[in-house]
Parts: C-alpha cells; structure tokens; sequence
C-alpha cells in the first residue's frame, strides 16, 4: 500500500509501528535461535520433525510479522537499527521521513533522488499529505 504522511500523522503511528516492529525483531530471534537449536538435532528423528514444524511456524510468524509493518504504509530499511522510513511530501517533492525507535519523534526526511542523507525537519518544512 502507498500512502504519504504528513509529520503529525507519522509521529501519531509511532506507538503503533514501534509495536509492530518489536513484533518482527522478536519473531526474526525466535526464528534464528531456532535455527541455532535445529543444528544439533539428529536428521530423522520426531525431534527433527518437530524442530521442522517449529522452524516453519517462525517463519510464517516473520512473514505475518513483515506483512503488518509493510500494511501500515511503512517501509524498514534496517531492522535491525530499528529505522523506519514514511513517505511524505514537503514542497512538491516526494520524500521519507526518517525515524529510529527509541526517538520521541520524527526529526529528518530524506531524498528519495541523489543523496540519500537523511536532513532535518525544519519549522518551516511544508509536508502534506
């Protein structure tokens, strides 16, 4: 789904997206300790089969999990720094705003064209949606 933020309305799905991502960073840790554990199972055996069982329900949890965040209109191009990019517009220009979990709010964008640098907002940044 595209959809472009203004900066109130991105800073208003903060509570919301920050869960969501919570949710994919923990199932992508259950589905590599998984993983980790399925190594040292004996090819064959009901522990094998089920540590296969397990191994595909963590990974439909991913996927489910990828599938909510990616619902939300968000794009997350590094998980595990916990960014998150929204589309948005300031001027006539297409735009993402940058935020990082832990932060109260969002306080830079970026080009989409050319340098990818992320800039801070400034109090005069027309953003619409």
């Amino acid at each position: 789904m595209f959809k472009l933020f203004t900066i109130a309305g991105a800073n208003e799905m903060l509570t919301t997206v920050d869960a969501r991502l919570q949710t994919l960073q923990d199932a992508r840790a259950a589905l590599a300790s998984a993983r980790d554990a399925y190594r040292d199972v004996k090819p064959g055996t009901a522990e094998a089969y089920a540590a296969n069982q397990d191994l595909a329900f963590l990974a439909r949890s991913v996927q489910d999990a990828r599938r909510e965040v990616a619902h939300l209109g968000v794009q997350v191009p590094d998980l595990d720094a916990g960014i998150v990019e929204f589309p948005s517009r300031i001027g006539g220009e297409v735009v993402h705003l940058v935020w990082q979990r832990g932060e109260d709010a969002i306080h830079a964008y970026h080009r989409l064209t050319g340098d990818l640098t992320p800039r801070p907002l400034q109090d005069g940044d027309a953003v619409s949606s």
